[in-house]
């Protein structure tokens, strides 16, 4: 069997095993065949549009040398049902075969209903053709939307979610990316990856390729990691490239500009976090333009790992901008709602549902009475107020290296995860424990 096709998927090197075994089985089927082992019924990839679910496909397609035929919703829906039978119809007749539904959950207009004619027309034609050597592929982006009776076992036997790429494969997507560009030495694949954690390929695609243009308007030679970061932020996060092009100096010790509370604000989240979870930060700004102005600290964490140090430590690193603007100038932050909304919310889970602090604040499905209630909200507010002072001691402890992170980031409006680790490294840290 050649692989070459699976080539031109970067990373995700435990899906194409998968696919490449898939592949074996079809155009090896007497192998299998005595092993008393059928081929699968059908494939569904699913996963946030961008992450290379058709090409996955695609490369499928190829490397099996099948004739394949492809479905995509381009007609009304009465022609559109009519083209489903016909090409089950072709596929049937040409076996072995494949029939690609590309974007399944796009199938139907009316995913609300129960059953929509269009699914209830493709599984009827799936199991039309099921013992014809037709083997039926599918892409979706949700694919909650689709009917359980089409997604169960004997119609899609192999169903693999495709995630945003993360770690090394992130790392090898953006090197694959930059092989063509103009980069100048501080280019970091590794950094651009942290920061792009949790986006799809072509996302990652589309910035780098922004990074590009805007050295181009600037008339820059090569890409750096400077146009990188502002190209990400603006579009991500809409902040004009103008708001980082203003050299006045900021005066730290003025706690009534709006620049510099906001810059103690994110330092305190980068620090805090760097102390907890070290390299956790990928990417700390603060910007002020006519209309608005605010700051970023983006963190790179494991969504699928959490236990409960790790929500504890996120807790902390959450209240840590509140706490950094009262440590350095002894006032309440305001504007801190989001923050407070979600540490709230992270202690109000551990408390009600992991019973971190007794099982008699447990809440899961039922109606409490008003006393647990207004337990339970006593005993969130007290672990709010401790996981706050825990902050403040962890920037006290390590105030040379908030200072530090402060100053340099008024100086440069935005810091990566290696301005960081540089920063760090110059100081004397004191590790933190909760």
């Amino acid at each position: 069997m050649s692989r070459t096709s699976f080539d031109r998927v970067i990373g995700y090197s435990s899906v194409k095993r998968t696919l490449e075994q898939i592949v074996d089985i079809l155009i090896n089927k007497e192998v299998y065949k005595k092993l008393g082992v059928t081929p699968p019924k059908g494939l569904l990839l699913h996963g946030k549009p961008g992450v290379g679910k058709t090409l996955m496909i695609s490369c499928l397609i190829e490397a099996s040398g099948y004739k394949y035929y492809i479905l995509r919703k381009n007609q009304p829906n009465g022609d559109f049902i009519r083209s489903i039978k016909e090409c089950f119809d072709e596929a049937a007749k040409n076996a072995p075969c494949i029939v690609f539904l590309d974007d399944l959950d796009k199938f139907s207009d009316n995913n609300e209903l129960v059953n929509p004619e269009e699914y209830v027309t493709i599984q009827s034609c799936i199991d039309e053709v099921r013992d014809k050597e037709v083997f039926v592929v599918a892409t979706a982006n949700n694919k909650y939307v689709l009917p359980p009776s089409l997604c169960r076992a004997g119609r899609f036997d192999r169903i693999i979610e495709i995630t945003p790429p993360e770690g090394q494969d992130a790392v090898d997507i953006v090197a694959y990316y930059l092989r063509n560009k103009q980069i100048a030495d501080d280019i970091n694949p590794e950094a651009i990856a942290r920061i792009l954690n949790g986006h799809s390929c072509a996302q990652l695609e589309t910035i780098i390729n922004e990074a590009g243009s805007y050295a181009g308007f600037k008339r820059d030679e090569k890409i750096t990691m400077d146009h990188f970061r502002k190209a990400y932020l603006r579009s991500f996060y809409d902040i004009p490239l103008c708001s980082f092009e203003d050299n006045s100096n900021i005066d730290l010790s003025d706690s009534s500009d709006v620049k510099t509370l906001t810059i103690y604000h994110e330092s305190g989240h980068a620090v805090v976090s760097e102390i907890l979870c070290p390299e956790s930060i990928t990417l700390v700004t603060f910007f002020n333009t006519n209309d608005r102005e605010g700051g970023i600290t983006k963190y790179c964490c494991n969504n699928n790992n959490k236990t409960f140090r790790s929500i504890e430590k996120d807790v902390i690193s959450t209240l840590a901008g509140m706490a950094a603007v009262d440590k350095k100038f002894g006032i309440r932050d305001i504007g801190t709602r989001y923050d407070l909304d979600k540490a709230f919310s992270m202690v109000g889970i551990i408390v009600s549902e992991n019973c971190t602090s007794g099982l008699t604040l447990y809440h899961y499905g039922h109606d409490a009475s008003n006393e647990t209630n207004s337990r339970r909200e006593c005993v969130i507010s007290a672990e709010i107020e401790r996981y706050y002072f825990k902050a403040k001691e962890i920037l006290s402890q390590n105030a040379d290296f908030f200072e530090k992170v402060a100053a340099e980031l008024a100086k440069k409006k935005i810091l990566d995860s290696d301005d960081i680790k540089r920063i760090k490294s110059e100081c004397s840290i004191i590790p933190a424990s909760i």
